[in-house]
């Protein structure tokens, strides 16, 4: 049977012109077939292409090598069911942004085995992206610092190895990322690196929090010396030209060490001087371009100017609404190249935020756009242990995947009929179940900064939800329907979901024992957990569950 049209294309290739007739492509069984007839093409950048399907010839251009392993995805969906009459066209594509990028958080307890960040990388590859970070705080074998990952399972030098070579065979970069200012906390609660803290005694955050336990380096030529060993170690594990130092979220600088400097100097100068020493020791002993969380500099933008000018800052936000369009301006009218940075809105969520997530990577997209970002670098952290299971987050790669290469077509029906088919083994439908989980808690009416209302409940907050809209809430995640991909772990998210309702129901009318629900959900943690993570972490994870402050 004749294909009466081309398929449609995931992505939609920026040029389709039909052409009349039918063509055999039955040959091209491997993307080595592919290869064969490849020819340079005239184009700007090394991913797009140009493939032409006619009776005249068979034909495919290409601006670089990374180019042929997207013609070839394409040429797949072009075959359909019948390669021997393949409808005859030209096809031209090429992304919209050329860095296409997603952080992994491997410090919040979970720490993927190889099995799980190869899992990770086949599907970023499958929805175009060309990088991966791996968030690291305490979670790398550092030679000099057992103490820090000895219970954590760490990333080795090995591993290292053996991830960047198998992102390589999928044309993903691996970039090294390491916090280097901030985030500090799983070092500085051990009284030998106390003296490396800003605050060693505690300090107070600016919601009015105290923690006990500092997380902020003080800036000072011990701390550079810690950083710059740290350094020296990673950066010679991978071949890429740039290293994410993190850098964010210093948020107790200028309350105890430093304090008189700031005052002195400013919170902000002192700041960009320790960044920038740290930048440029990067850059002149290492040959790498640092990358910096954007979101101190842009409290203190008159200090732009002392970071080096091959520095890329990352302007990051999680929330519908961010500002990126206001501060990817600030940097790029600075003159630094930037990338900007939306969430998978998983974390402290359980089943995600679908429509924050779907707003956020939209507004980032349309922001960078318009402000030249060089890039986008999708993020997924793990805050108050990691409890999300990552299926949580394969929606969110496939609409930025989506958005990334082709914004102006970019639709979310496209977006979960992609995931579907690369994350979901093909199960029409089993997206959206997922998305469902994550408008459960919509329907309490509350709607929290960086985690969901029911996320808060399972820890035991009060929140202004009215018993009626909880029971509603369950009603609706009772009535939700689990797709046959990837079961087990949907029910638990379901499982978690309904511990946070159901706390939170007992907070308000003092009733419903969660003894059984708890025992089960951390049971099924545990084994889920065994599955593609590293022991390490986990106990602490565990231990997330037992957390309530209600009577």
């Amino acid at each position: 049977m004749l294909n009466p049209s081309p398929p449609k294309f995931l992505p939609v290739p920026r040029k389709f012109e039909p052409l009349p007739g039918h063509v055999d492509t039955s040959a091209f069984q491997t993307l080595a077939d592919l290869e064969k007839i490849a020819v340079p093409g005239d184009f700007r950048g090394s991913e797009a292409y140009r493939l032409e399907l006619s009776d005249r010839r068979k034909r495919l251009e290409i601006g670089g090598k990374s180019a042929l392993r997207h013609a070839w995805a394409h040429l797949r969906q072009w075959q359909g069911a019948d390669p021997a009459h393949t409808p005859c066209g030209i096809l031209e594509d090429e992304p919209r942004f050329a860095r296409r990028g997603f952080m992994l958080d491997v410090s919040r307890c979970k720490v993927p085995t190889r099995e799980g960040l190869a899992r990770w990388v086949n599907l970023l590859a499958a929805f175009r992206f060309n990088e991966l970070q791996l968030y690291t705080e305490h979670t790398f074998a550092y030679s000099k610092h057992p103490r820090f990952w000895e219970e954590a399972s760490p990333i080795t030098p090995d591993d290292i190895k053996w991830l960047q070579a198998l992102c390589a065979e999928k044309g993903i970069e691996l970039v090294p990322n390491q916090n280097c200012f901030g985030h500090f906390e799983r070092w500085l609660c051990h009284p030998e690196y106390r003296k490396y803290a800003e605050c060693p005694d505690g300090f107070e955050t600016p919601w009015g929090e105290w923690r006990s336990v500092g997380s902020v380096l003080r800036p000072d030529q011990a701390s550079f010396e810690l950083v710059q060993g740290l350094l020296d170690e990673l950066l010679p594990n991978f071949t890429a030209n740039r290293v994410n130092i993190g850098c964010d979220e210093t948020f107790e600088l200028g309350q105890g060490k430093s304090k008189a400097r700031c005052e002195r100097e400013g919170m902000g100068s002192v700041y960009a001087d320790f960044v920038a020493r740290i930048m440029r020791h990067v850059i002149q002993t290492h040959g790498r371009r640092p990358e910096f969380w954007g979101d101190i500099l842009v409290k203190h933008p008159d200090q732009l100017h002392k970071i080096p000018r091959e520095a890329i800052a990352l302007e990051w936000g999680y929330e519908a609404g961010h500002p990126f369009e206001t501060h990817g301006k600030l940097f790029a009218d600075s003159g630094l190249e930037f990338a900007v940075c939306p969430g998978t809105s998983s974390w402290q969520s359980f089943g995600g935020r679908t429509e924050n997530m779907l707003q956020n990577i939209r507004e980032a997209v349309q922001s960078g756009m318009q402000n030249q970002a060089s890039g986008l670098l999708l993020t997924d952290w793990g805050d108050r242990g990691h409890l999300q299971v990552p299926e949580v987050s394969f929606p969110a790669l496939a609409w930025a995947g989506l958005c990334a290469w082709n914004p102006d077509s970019a639709k979310t029906d496209d977006a979960w009929r992609w995931c579907d088919l690369e994350a979901f083994d093909g199960e029409a439908g089993a997206t959206e179940k997922w998305l469902d989980l994550g408008r459960v808690s919509d329907v309490t009416g509350n709607f929290p900064n960086n985690a969901s209302a029911i996320f808060k409940m399972f820890r035991g907050e009060s929140l202004e939800v009215s018993p009626e809209k909880i029971g509603e809430a369950l009603e609706f995640l009772e009535g939700l329907p689990c797709p046959e991909t990837g079961a087990d772990v949907w029910r638990q998210t379901a499982r978690n979901l309904k511990l946070g309702l159901v706390r939170g129901q007992r907070a308000k009318v003092g009733k419903l024992d969660e003894t059984e629900l708890l025992a089960e959900a951390k049971a099924e943690h545990r084994r889920l957990w065994n599955l593609e993570n590293r022991p390490g972490g986990l106990q602490e994870s565990l231990g997330n569950y037992d957390f309530r402050s209600m009577a």
